[in-house]
């Protein structure tokens, strides 16, 4: 018997928007069923929509192909948030406890649900993250059923431009007629597809290397603890290649293919283009991809956690594929680099988007998403027609009733004078046959 039901995820990126449709079995392991992706082109800069137009457009081609993929209907999808404006606060909520009711899970609830309703002036609050808990001043691991004067929730709020939440809503539910099941933060969903709980514990800084921004995440005793958003991406690297003389397409794929980072950024590669000066190409990437990883550095020294990162940098993203990468942010940042994937303890098929950094953000979407996503089709009941029995013939009368009404009385009137006229009449009749008759 087919199977009914599934979430999506889309994710807008500054280069791609990327669509996956996926089933989640009772143990919350995902099974991909469909992927596409098209170009943003400038509809999406920075990874917040700019054309909201254009940006609807390119949703319902994506949409019309993951349908015919699947063969059903997408009625609504979760959807990344991201932006340069995106960063994580601390927040804090007290609630005063009467020394002798222990403490409860609906009691922990309310707390969220308090954390969630602050939005700091001029910003949304799009996420609210595991907090800590604080007994009288002492951390609490947890605190269920233990009692005390004084329970504070320690939170880490990710926040950001209301225009990044109203933009997605106008291209996707008001123009592209989807609606949205839910606002996921994409560099969070994404940490929690990559990042082992031995990195968290230790204490990484999560690098997303994204097409229009690159985004900073550190994690530390298994919690988020900082976010920073650097406005330059690989785009931004292609800009300038650009520079040298090529259009777009070409700079782009110069820079894929013959770009390179730290010692071995002049080797020559094999069949290199005769358009490409090989050592002005890479001396153009290197001080692009060089102020980005300054910034990277920069954010990790201010965010105060510089000397607890022990498991080092993590990098993602598209942008992170760069030919030497690696060694040139290790030795830039002393810290130890690697590249991550996503775990296929939660996704069981499709190894090679996994693989696909494009795919990471949107299938981290599906980790969140647990509301069926199947456009449900409305079944109008067929009414029968309604067969009304026909009466049976009435006789009718060869005069209507009224004119009945009124010969009556007037033969009422005759009737005095039958006798004396009796024999005139029937003289009258018996001359003239049929001509008259007492009715009429």
């Amino acid at each position: 018997m087919e199977q009914s039901g599934f979430i999506v995820g889309i994710d807008l990126g500054t280069s791609k928007i990327v669509g996956v449709v996926g089933r989640k079995n009772e143990q919350g392991v995902i099974s991909i069923l469909a992927s596409e992706s098209i170009p943003s082109d400038s509809c999406v800069k920075y990874g917040v929509i700019y054309n909201i137009d254009e940006a609807a457009g390119k949703i319902k081609k994506l949409i019309n192909l993951l349908e015919n993929k699947t063969g059903k209907k997408i009625g609504k999808a979760y959807v990344s948030v991201a932006g340069k404006s995106l960063r994580a606060i601390e927040h804090k909520e007290t609630k005063l406890l009467d020394g002798t009711t222990p403490i409860t899970f609906a009691l922990l609830d309310n707390l969220e649900q308090q954390a969630k309703l602050n939005k700091p002036e001029f910003f949304t609050n799009y996420s609210v993250l595991a907090p800590e808990y604080y007994l009288d001043g002492n951390y609490e691991e947890d605190p269920i059923d233990k009692i005390g004067s004084t329970l504070e929730g320690h939170y880490r709020l990710v926040i950001g431009r209301p225009n990044i939440k109203t933009s997605l809503a106008k291209s996707i539910t008001e123009k592209a007629q989807i609606e949205i099941a839910g606002y996921i933060v994409g560099p969070v969903a994404a940490g929690a597809l990559v990042l082992d709980e031995h990195d968290r514990q230790a204490g990484c800084a999560l690098v997303d290397f994204g097409a229009g921004t690159t985004t900073l995440s550190i994690y530390k005793g298994g919690l988020l603890r900082f976010m920073s958003v650097i406005p330059f991406g690989g785009r931004t690297i292609t800009k300038d290649v650009q520079e040298l003389g090529f259009v777009f397409e070409s700079a782009e794929t110069y820079k894929i293919r013959y770009g390179r980072l730290g010692k071995d950024k002049n080797k020559a590669a094999a069949d290199v283009s005769p358009d490409v000066d090989l050592r002005e190409l890479n001396k153009v990437i290197q001080l692009r991809q060089d102020e980005i990883i300054l910034n990277v550095i920069n954010q990790i020294k201010l965010s105060g956690y510089a000397d607890e990162l022990d498991a080092g940098i993590i990098m993602i993203g598209g942008a992170s594929q760069m030919n030497g990468l690696v060694d040139h942010l290790a030795e830039k940042s002393q810290l130890p680099v690697k590249r991550a994937v996503a775990k296929r303890v939660y996704i069981n098929n499709a190894a090679e988007l996994l693989q696909n950094p494009l795919y990471t953000q949107a299938l981290s979407l599906l980790l969140f998403a647990n509301e069926n996503c199947e456009k449900k089709e409305i079944v109008v009941p067929k009414v029968e027609p309604v067969v009304t029995p026909t009466p049976p013939p009435v006789e009718e009368d060869d005069e209507p009733e009224e004119d009945t009404k009124r010969n009556k009385k007037h033969k009422k009137q005759k009737d005095g004078k039958q006798t004396t006229l009796f024999g005139f009449f029937e003289k009258i009749q018996n001359f003239g046959g049929t001509m008259f008759n007492d009715e009429e």
